[in-house]
């Protein structure tokens, strides 16, 4: 018989990146806010993307090890190095867990830009990057339950995926779904934003109790509500890069908007369009 599943999200919060803007306006650059999520059950348990920092993941590896389970996998929602720096330190505490992620995943994770994150984040990153290992499979199971991987095109990534948990009726949507944090449209096309829009529409179909953002506004709640938040940023973001006449008036007008989300400078590190 299938055991009980639980879960549990970690929030880590925003943190300085080193460098000169590449916009001379904004606040000063600093990395959006992040969540791990740790799904288990009776003697097991999953952990979902293990973070970028040497701290983060250590502090995240101290707080799995209070939940007293044997951590079996750690899965990797998606290629961006900030999702899967911190796996050699996961690893190191857990060296019995097997790392996975899909093949198109691996792909990318392989071609990140590792010497430009360590120099916005100097000293910060594992000496090691550690990539996880391709897994073929749409479904992978803990304690009787399917975890099953959602593929989603891309997002806010290429190749994004998303975790459904159906015994919890929960979404763990990776760069999917953001909550109430500056979304990464950057170097997106109305195409892609078109594609992330029908991946959102994916998430909503299952009609969650809980949807956890990869990257969220700390000590926000997990609600389904930011599915339609996401969307919603999306079609402004498309609506006002029409309608303003440059990267500033529309950073402005974004900013107007969502006042009160995290991260508004995230933009600025890579440009926006």
């Amino acid at each position: 018989m299938a055991s009980v599943l639980h879960f549990n999200v970690f929030d880590a919060p925003e943190k300085p990146v080193v460098g000169d803007r590449p916009r001379p306006f904004g606040p000063p650059m600093a990395w959006d806010p992040m969540t791990s999520t740790l799904i288990y059950g009776e003697s097991d348990a999953v952990l979902v993307d293990p973070l970028t920092t040497v701290a983060e993941a250590e502090a995240l590896a101290a707080w799995v090890e209070l939940h007293h389970r044997n951590l079996t996998t750690i899965y990797i929602t998606h290629g961006h190095l900030d999702h899967f720096a911190g796996l050699s330190v996961l690893l190191r505490h857990f060296p019995g867990a097997r790392a996975i992620a899909t093949p198109k995943t691996v792909d990318l994770a392989r071609r990140q830009p590792v010497p430009f994150y360590r120099k916005l984040l100097p000293g910060q990153l594992p000496a090691v990057i550690t990539l996880p290992e391709p897994y073929e499979d749409e479904a992978f199971a803990l304690e009787g339950h399917e975890l099953r991987i959602i593929a989603q095109g891309h997002t806010d990534a290429p190749d994004s995926t998303s975790l459904h948990v159906p015994a919890l009726d929960l979404v763990v949507g990776g760069d999917v779904l953001y909550n109430q944090c500056h979304q990464y449209v950057a170097q997106t096309t109305p195409e892609i934003r078109e594609n992330w829009m029908t991946a959102l529409d994916r998430l909503s179909a299952f009609s969650p109790k809980t949807a956890v953002a990869g990257h969220k506004k700390p000590g926000v709640a997990d609600t389904p509500q930011a599915i339609g938040w996401t969307k919603k940023y999306l079609v402004d973001f498309d609506r006002l890069q029409k309608e303003t006449s440059g990267e500033r008036e529309l950073f402005d007008a974004m900013g107007e908007l969502y006042p009160t989300w995290a991260a508004h400078q995230a933009w600025l590190m890579f440009g926006l369009s």
